[in-house]
């Protein structure tokens, strides 16, 4: 396996000042602000604001919310429209960095859609190369679209990859250099705590995940079904968003289900944190994944973690959630049966995800960020 540079970007000299950093934060005003790619940009955001080694300038429109120590470059956009909101921005935003970098500035893109016409130093983080590793007719547009992209990954100063996972991907896939590549994992927000009253009454096991053909909801209502046919009176509840092209799909699993009336589906929650808390069990039924967030917070929340061994869900969950062989539902069946059987399995479980999770902060991706800047910020 090639190797992958983590926590150790090459050696700089640090003069004592702190580095500038230009971030794009457009996705916090966009479509994309309650999805992963936001959440990303929040809380890095949040954690390398209190770092003085770094001085923030965050690229987004008035409305955004920005910590103390960030400054704000105002940008203003025309469209609302998700998909011409976007090329408005890629145009515009290259020309908006050159009016406001000085020499030695740093550029970090935080989204996948790498930018055009950006000038070095600049670091760009990957998050996954899904589209083009396992293509879907849910993912036909992002895979024509990251064949146009994922050349200009290779322009970048360096890559921050999400996961070692999505980090070997693009190495093999984009053919990244692996001198330029670092690792930097995701954190858990400090909201995301045990609750104090344990699963709820009556019980649910629940998914976290916006709807496409890999998140397993099959998978899932299968699980489902067989503990409701043993008796067991739990019922599942999803949480994700389904975007109208997918309505059919959901529809199509929901009429294969034998218990339907046990499902239940929210697009959107204003705080998943209870909902974490209340849970017997959590199911995660995606069979790719750059990360895998969702696994990672409910270990925080502590509650017992069942989830497919595959992508980098196996790196995220590794340790603190109980692994099973991809897309084996008979298997996960039976290791959510031993969760819900033997209390003192599930207390087990429920305190080896919290400390698990615990190795996941926001301060500890953000400390390497800010050493993958200043590494650029002298070799530029």
């Amino acid at each position: 396996m090639t190797e992958v540079h983590s926590a150790e970007p090459p050696s700089a000299n640090h003069s004592g000042q702190p580095v500038s950093v230009i971030i794009d934060a457009q996705s916090l005003s966009t479509d994309a602000a309650g999805r992963g790619l936001a959440t990303y940009t929040r809380n890095l955001i949040g954690a390398l604001a209190t770092r003085p080694d770094v001085e923030l300038v965050a690229l987004c429109e008035s409305a955004v919310t920005l910590p103390e120590r960030v400054t704000r470059a105002l940008i203003g956009r025309l469209s609302k429209h998700p998909r011409v909101g976007h090329i408005e921005h890629s145009i515009r935003m290259p020309l908006e960095l050159r009016r406001l970098r000085e020499d030695g500035t740093v550029f970090h893109n935080p989204v996948f859609h790498a930018p055009l016409g950006v000038q070095t130093p600049w670091v760009q983080t990957l998050f996954d190369v899904i589209p083009l590793v396992l293509p879907s007719p849910d993912t036909k547009i992002l895979t024509t679209r990251w064949k146009r992209l994922g050349p200009r990954y290779l322009k970048a100063s360096a890559v921050i990859a999400i996961s070692n996972h999505a980090a070997s991907d693009g190495i093999r896939v984009l053919g990244l250099d692996p001198a330029r590549v670092h690792v930097a994992r995701l954190g858990v927000g400090p909201l995301f705590v045990p609750g104090f009253e344990g699963p709820s009454v009556p019980p649910y096991l629940l998914v976290v995940n916006e709807f496409t053909r890999r998140k397993g909801y099959g998978e899932a209502f299968a699980v489902l079904d067989a503990l409701v046919d043993a008796g067991y009176p739990h019922r599942l509840v999803v949480v994700g968003r389904i975007h109208d092209w997918a309505r059919g799909d959901v529809t199509r699993l929901l009429g294969a289900a034998r218990h339907p009336e046990r499902i239940e589906i929210h697009q959107w929650v204003p705080d998943l944190v209870p909902i974490y808390q209340g849970a017997s069990a959590f199911l995660m039924t995606s069979r790719y994944e750059g990360f895998g967030l969702t696994p990672l917070e409910a270990m925080a929340c502590g509650t017992p973690v069942v989830a497919f061994s595959n992508s980098a869900v196996t790196e995220v969950v590794d340790g603190g959630g109980h692994l099973v062989a991809d897309g084996d539902v008979g298997a996960m069946y039976a290791a959510v049966r031993m969760v819900l059987d033997n209390p003192s399995c599930a207390a087990e479980w429920r305190q080896r995800g919290v400390e698990h999770a615990r190795a996941f902060t926001w301060a500890a991706s953000a400390s390497i960020h800010a050493e993958v800047y200043r590494s650029v910020a002298a070799f530029a």
